[in-house]
């Protein structure tokens, strides 16, 4: 039995056997000034209270990608991790700039790395959703020389993964931008597939072609709040503008017709 909760922006918490696993955890939620104007630090005292409250050791942590709302709570983190920081050489290249370089598994295309407690995540090459005019934003490689505190622009992209995590029988995939890879994912599936909502309809094949190559048993949106306003404590947030989630569940149905498809909030406990 795998208890999962979805945490808002693209954070999802596995927790199996005592163990937690952690992929992209963004706790900050830095407002608009901050991500527009200022500097963005990890706000210490959020992810202090968020790792006070898990329910299993922190034994793996996995980043997908090093824009700011995947990456950016990492070093805060990664101090109370037990295991494995899985990603790029981009996540790598952020961590050295904190000091802990040498703390990121850096992985390679397709790799299949094995995680405490007999769980395994396999990376798998990806592309970055088409999410402002149609544009991949902040492209490239962090710098290894950026002065911390680093601004949003400054935590480029890096390389790109889907996440296929494999915990406790079940096998979770974590596409936490709206696009996809074709090539990498064929001989791969899921039974729980969690689906980035932003920009789903500037790519024709996201929602038809990637759900056939896959076929997910179980489908659950995510990464559509508004990660610049906080969550409320009943787990309400206010959506992403223009990304249209009506129009999404009825192509995500009619891609999957046979899937379940499971809309939940932040924090809401899932068993699998």
């Amino acid at each position: 039995m795998v208890k999962v909760r979805w945490t808002g922006a693209a954070g999802l918490e596995f927790t199996d056997e005592g163990k937690t696993i952690l992929i992209d955890p963004y706790h900050s939620r830095a407002g608009k000034s901050e991500i527009f104007f200022g500097r963005m630090r990890p706000k210490a005292d959020r992810v202090r209270r968020y790792i006070g409250g898990l329910e299993g050791d922190l034994s793996s942590v996995i980043i997908g990608h090093t824009h700011f709302d995947h990456a950016l709570d990492v070093p805060e983190v990664a101090k109370y991790l037990t295991g494995p920081l899985i990603g790029s050489r981009s996540l790598a290249t952020l961590m050295a700039l904190y000091g802990e370089g040498d703390s990121v598994t850096v992985c390679e295309k397709g790799e299949r790395i094995e995680l405490p407690g007999g769980a395994a995540v396999t990376m798998l090459p990806s592309r970055h959703g088409l999410v402002f005019f149609g544009r991949i934003p902040y492209r490239g490689e962090i710098h290894p020389e950026g002065g911390l505190p680093l601004r949003a622009r400054d935590y480029r992209l890096g390389d790109i993964y889907i996440p296929k995590l494999e915990v406790g029988g079940t096998v979770f995939m974590h596409v936490g931008s709206a696009n996809f890879v074709e090539s990498e994912l064929e001989g791969h599936r899921c039974d729980v597939l969690f689906m980035c909502v932003p920009g789903w309809n500037k790519v024709p094949e996201y929602c038809t072609r990637l759900l056939d190559i896959i076929r997910p048993e179980i489908i659950v949106p995510f990464h559509f709040d508004d990660f610049s306003l906080p969550i409320h404590s009943n787990g309400k947030v206010r959506g992403l503008p223009f990304q249209n989630i009506s129009g999404f569940l009825r192509h995500v149905s009619k891609g999957a017709p046979h899937a379940e498809i499971r809309l939940v909030k932040p924090f809401e406990l899932m068993v699998f």
